[in-house]
């Protein structure tokens, strides 16, 4: 057979097994090339993954800070109220406190001698109290029942404390606070939290974040801190302070379910904050690589580092003025996701070596997934996840493919009214699927060539091919009553009513505009229908129609 074959193709057969062997080749070498290329995405998937787990990490830390520097931000009103309103309540509890019939932990005060260039006297003294002095005591022991406020919750506990300086004293609820707060305060050095409170170091009067070292125990105090200005002078500093213990839990609380890193916070100068969360893995950064993290956080707040068999993601958190490093060796990297798929990848390339007889179908196979990857990729990037219209993006592609073939349109622009609120009541899930409903609701109410776009957070538009304005404000009522008529019921069995500022605009009104210009003017309806009450469809400049 192989000598018909050569006399077929006229070779000798010293050319036609040349001619396999390069078939061969050119083969193996395509087959490396492509799977080597594919090895390539999974890497860069692989980083995206990493940095996203390490983001997520991140955003929940920042968020408990801000969380905790708002409940500040509210004590300092509450006690600025109590200082300037001798009206003001004898005492204030919070509500999970309120008929509870636990008796008020008490005020420790303990001194605090602060430098010079902020103190205000000599020393505190009970038989010398200023007049301003008494008023601070006084409003602290009022709202002495808010204290609680900085510290509730089992994942971040915190300890809140205040510092005046007119009686250089430190207020809390505990002693130990007091002790060790009084431990890690170098009043000669600048770096002290309430030298960093006085205006000509903070004039914007912004919350802070320092860190503060227990030379006893050789621990670090991470500490927030906001400035208390009262009639328009700086008397003291309002703080909350948390322990390496506290800040090692959130952490550990704070990571993804099932993760296969390990993370560790530090300092900026990466020094460790707190000791590894996660999965260990032994690994501990080195003066080279310390060195290198240093340089890259210089242009860039997120990054990524190989260190041998092991995948380091580091990322810095500027609120808290801390640095959030994650680790992953070969072993644990194997266990995710795109382990497995790196893993699959390998075995693949194998068969395609021993079996190169089936690497047509194949490779067929694979270009078939890349392509539906693809669609699928090109299909999210026009769309919303959320409610499965088109997106900002898509919106405005598809209707400048289509704005050729019609002389005339009409948009509608609509807003949900409430949005916020109902975040803010009932949480984003319930505010999610109010987005659905509106969005099943909008489409119930539009024609099948209409285009709908969630081209907002709550903002939709309506894009009506060759229809003008009557009939782009019939379709607009037509979305209104749908909405006002049909209240999405909740999981508790009320009903959560749903309406829509709308406002609409014609081609034929502004023939010279655009399609950009023509949705910025019913945008301008749209808010103008909002100003006059919202649940309203404007389509004129002046007046508005309900």
């Amino acid at each position: 057979m192989s000598t018909s074959l050569a006399n077929r193709f006229r070779l000798p057969m010293v050319n036609t097994l040349r001619v396999i062997h390069l078939c061969f080749i050119f083969v193996f070498v395509l087959t490396t090339v492509l799977f080597w290329q594919q090895g390539q995405l999974f890497s860069q998937g692989y980083r995206t993954s990493q940095l996203s787990h390490l983001e997520s990490v991140i955003a929940r830390i920042e968020s408990r800070a801000q969380y905790k520097m708002d409940n500040l931000r509210y004590l300092r009103h509450i006690f600025l109220e109590a200082m300037d309103d001798p009206m003001f309540p004898g005492s204030v509890t919070a509500p999970w406190d309120t008929n509870s019939g636990v008796v008020e932990t008490p005020l420790w005060i303990g001194e605090l001698p602060l430098p010079d260039s902020v103190s205000k006297n000599e020393s505190f003294q009970d038989e010398l109290e200023p007049l301003e002095v008494r008023q601070e005591l006084n409003a602290l022991r009022k709202i002495q029942g808010l204290f609680p406020l900085a510290s509730r919750g089992s994942d971040l506990i915190a300890d809140l404390y205040y510092i005046s300086r007119e009686g250089e004293f430190i207020v809390s609820l505990s002693q130990q606070v007091n002790s060790l707060l009084i431990d890690s305060y170098n009043p000669h050095e600048k770096q002290g939290s309430f030298v960093l409170a006085s205006p000509l170091l903070n004039p914007l009067r912004e919350p802070f974040w320092t860190r503060q070292n227990i030379a006893k125990t050789n621990d670090t105090l991470i500490n927030g801190a906001i400035p208390v200005d009262f009639r328009g002078e700086w008397i003291g500093l309002l703080g909350i302070a948390f322990s390496n213990e506290s800040i090692q839990n959130f952490v550990s609380s704070s990571l993804p379910e099932g993760t296969q890193s390990a993370y560790q916070l530090f300092d900026e100068q990466l020094n460790p904050l707190t000791k590894v969360a996660g999965m260990e893995n032994g690994f501990q950064l080195n003066a080279q690589q310390i060195a290198t993290i240093r340089k890259m956080l210089t242009e860039k707040s997120r990054g990524t580092l190989r260190a041998g068999t092991v995948f380091i993601t580091f990322g810095e958190m500027s609120g808290t003025r801390s640095i959030l490093v994650g680790t992953q060796s070969l072993s644990q990297g194997l266990h995710e996701e795109f382990g497995r798929f790196s893993i699959l990848l390998v075995t693949m390339w194998l068969i395609f070596v021993l079996f190169l007889l089936g690497s047509h179908s194949v490779i067929c196979r694979l270009v078939r997934n890349m392509g539906g990857l693809q669609r699928e990729m090109q299909h999210h990037a026009l769309h919303d996840d959320l409610t499965g219209a088109l997106n900002r993006r898509g919106f405005f592609a598809k209707t400048s493919q289509i704005m050729s073939d019609n002389v005339d349109y009409t948009l509608v622009q609509l807003d949900l009214d409430h949005f916020k609120n109902v975040n803010d009541v009932y949480g984003h899930l319930v505010g999610d699927n109010v987005l659905v409903h509106a969005t099943q609701r909008i489409q119930r109410a539009i024609r099948n060539q209409d285009i709908l776009g969630r081209i907002g957070g709550e903002e939709f538009c309506i894009y009506l091919p060759n229809s003008d304005l009557k009939a782009g404000i019939m379709v607009a009522t037509r979305i209104k009553w749908e909405l006002e008529s049909s209240e999405m019921i909740l999981e508790d069995g009320s009903s959560l009513p749903v309406t829509a500022s709308l406002g609409v605009t014609s081609h034929s009104e502004f023939p010279e505009y655009t399609l950009d210009q023509i949705q910025a003017r019913a945008d301008m309806r749209m808010y103008r229908a909002k100003e006059r009450g919202r649940n309203q469809v404007c389509w004129q400049d002046e007046d508005i129609q309900a």
